[in-house]
């Protein structure tokens, strides 16, 4: 009793205190009830969707009367409206979007749906061929994964094609293109090369390289042999792109490629000069080894030199340049020296190496009796990714390149003059260039083709000869292809042999027409790579940025 008694007494006085807060203003009111946070949920939370077509989304926002919301993407893979109404990309797939609906009223509240955007395997066959005139030629397709598996056929360009897939060539030369089209979705489709000539040649494959490699160094040697040397490699877990110091050489007997001795130096987009001694001049280049690499830099130009020696297949130092340089050239004068002359020389990344470094105004000499490098006269214009051609006097022309202080390719041409060590200005091109080619003709006129015109770096298929006569440049017939970091080789008959820079379609310049002439299909399409012409008089093309281990013969 006295227990219950107390209790009673304590629960009393409880009361009574909170009767007294209240009368003097306190609060007796319940601990608010905050709601739960917004959420929401989109449906369908995953979807397929085919090119072009469209997936209606919807979302459900908890805990808020307005359901509005406002729908992205989280990235630009195709679109979609207010209404959440998806719309895949027309031309493109093999990735996922991601559909995001925030919340009107509670813009810290979203939702996520994953768009699937599916690969489809649609294949021609063949991919490329070349005919003659006037012939046909039968193709087929395959697509994978779609309600249909047939087609419709159209052509681009010149000739007709059936329901079957028969082509028929058109009476001229051309090149064409045969496009496949899926009867289940138009926005799926294929296309094939068809190069219409009177005279086609298919490139064969030869012998893998020991290495991959791109902006590499290829030489004939006296005894028939091409060393191979040096190049990028892509240092994929980073943002640069690292040199190599492995050579090889292609015995065109056995056609295959065989390891030689190892450079001293890892380098790509170096020189490559075969001396009068017979050994090999290496010069410059960028460098780097591919664990070097890092997210914010480039490979840096070097100024080391070495020799290779035939006799015993090594590499030996020689004598560093004054300077560091990449992307320069290297010319074998008259007198047996090499002129050596711009580049980089700061760093680079790839052929142009359009980046913010110094193009070089400077030139050296090496003499292989000494082993040395001595300056000699500096450049006009300052220039890098420029060409560099022993005319028949015996003056060098130095023609186009990029220009760093400008941020654009230059069209300023000028001449080397090794009897006085200077440098002249010459007529200046048609169209500024760089990765360009330049090929000293019979005539003793020099071919200017190809290269990036502008500061887009658009591939051009313009042409113009240089002549050391009026010392002026004359446009002459285009190329049926656009060409950057492609390869020309002058021919034993005197035509010169165009390969690569964006195309596998071959083309043949004529000086006596002063036209481009469809010539053939290289089995890859090639950049960075290198072209040679064999005693036998085959062209060995090499490497290059999307076949690097791959060689092939023009015959």
């Amino acid at each position: 009793m006295h227990s219950e008694k107390t209790a009673i007494l304590l629960l009393g006085a409880t009361l009574a205190a909170i009767l007294f807060i209240t009368s003097c203003g306190g609060s007796s009111s319940p601990a608010p009830n905050n709601p739960p946070p917004a959420t929401v949920v989109v449906s369908p939370a995953t979807a397929t969707v085919y090119r072009g077509k469209t997936q209606l989304f919807t979302a459900k926002v908890s805990g808020q009367s307005d359901q509005t919301v406002i729908w992205s993407l989280d990235d630009s893979l195709g679109s979609i409206d207010s209404t959440g109404l998806y719309t895949a990309p027309s031309d493109s797939d093999g990735q996922a979007a991601f559909v995001r609906a925030t919340s009107k009223t509670v813009p810290s509240a979203f939702g996520t749906a994953t768009v699937t955007l599916p690969t489809i395997p649609f294949s021609i066959t063949p991919g490329r061929v070349g005919i003659v005139p006037g012939a046909s030629q039968t193709f087929s397709a395959t697509v994978v994964g779609l309600d249909s598996t047939q087609v419709s056929w159209t052509v681009q360009g010149g000739g007709t094609i059936n329901s079957a897939g028969l082509y028929s060539a058109p009476s001229t030369s051309g090149l064409s293109y045969v496009v496949a089209t899926s009867s289940a979705n138009a926005n799926y489709s294929a296309t094939a090369l068809v190069l219409v000539a009177t005279n086609t040649t298919v490139s064969s494959p030869t012998g893998n390289l020991q290495d991959g490699r791109w902006f590499h160094t290829a030489t004939l040697l006296p005894n028939g042999k091409v060393l191979v040397a040096g190049g990028s490699v892509e240092a994929d877990e980073y943002s640069c792109a690292a040199g190599k110091d492995s050579a090889e050489l292609y015995d065109t007997a056995l056609g295959t490629f065989a390891s030689t001795g190892t450079m001293t130096t890892r380098r790509y987009a170096q020189t490559s000069t075969l001396l009068q001694n017979g050994g090999v001049l290496i010069t410059g280049g960028f460098s780097f080894d591919s664990s070097a690499c890092d997210q914010n830099g480039n490979s840096p130009a070097v100024a080391s030199a070495e020799i290779y020696d035939p006799s015993n297949g090594s590499f030996a130092p020689t004598g560093s340049m004054a300077e560091v340089r990449g992307g320069h050239t290297a010319t074998l004068l008259t007198n047996g020296k090499v002129l050596i002359a711009g580049g980089d020389n700061t760093e680079g990344d790839m052929l142009p190496f359009f980046l913010p470094g110094d193009s070089s105004v400077t030139a050296e000499v090496y003499d292989s009796a000494t082993g040395r490098f001595t300056f000699t006269g500096n450049m006009v214009t300052p220039r890098v990714g420029q060409t560099a051609t022993l005319l028949v006097n015996g003056d060098v022309l130095i023609a186009g390149g990029w220009s760093a202080s400008q941020n654009a390719s230059i069209a300023a041409a000028e001449l080397y003059h090794p009897a006085t060590g200077a440098f002249t200005p010459t007529g200046s091109m048609n169209s500024p260039r760089t990765g360009h080619t330049a090929t000293l003709l019979p005539d003793g006129k020099v071919l200017i083709a190809g290269g990036a015109h502008d500061r887009t770096l658009a591939d051009s298929d313009s042409a113009e000869i240089y002549d050391p006569a009026t010392g002026s440049f004359m446009a002459t017939g285009s190329m049926a292809e656009k060409r950057c970091s492609h390869t020309a080789t002058l021919l034993p008959n005197g035509t010169v042999l165009l390969v690569g820079g964006g195309s596998v379609v071959t083309e043949i310049y004529d000086p006596s027409t002063g036209s481009f002439v469809l010539s053939g299909l290289t089995e890859l399409d090639r950049s960075g790579h290198s072209a040679t012409l064999l005693q036998n008089g085959n062209v060995l093309v090499v490497g290059g940025w999307a076949s690097p281990t791959t060689a092939e013969l023009y015959q």
